[in-house]
């Protein structure tokens, strides 16, 4: 294997593990084992009212 071939599969495997841990950090957030948990569904509902003020903003700009 030659270096450069060597250290593109090592910068892969880095950016696999920032991803594994950035969805780690997410996950913990709701973790029942996490003590300062989010509550799942008032966290959905929040992103729920987020998509409809975006859609309506969306709906008004096609408007003009």
């Amino acid at each position: 294997m030659s270096q450069e071939t060597q250290e593109q599969e090592r910068m892969e495997l880095v950016n696999d593990l920032v991803a594994t841990v950035t969805v780690m950090d997410e996950v913990w957030r709701y973790h029942p084992d996490n003590k300062n948990k989010k509550d799942v569904v008032k966290e959905y509902n929040v992103l729920l009212k987020i998509q409809r003020d975006i859609e309506l903003e969306l709906s008004r700009l096609d408007g003009i």
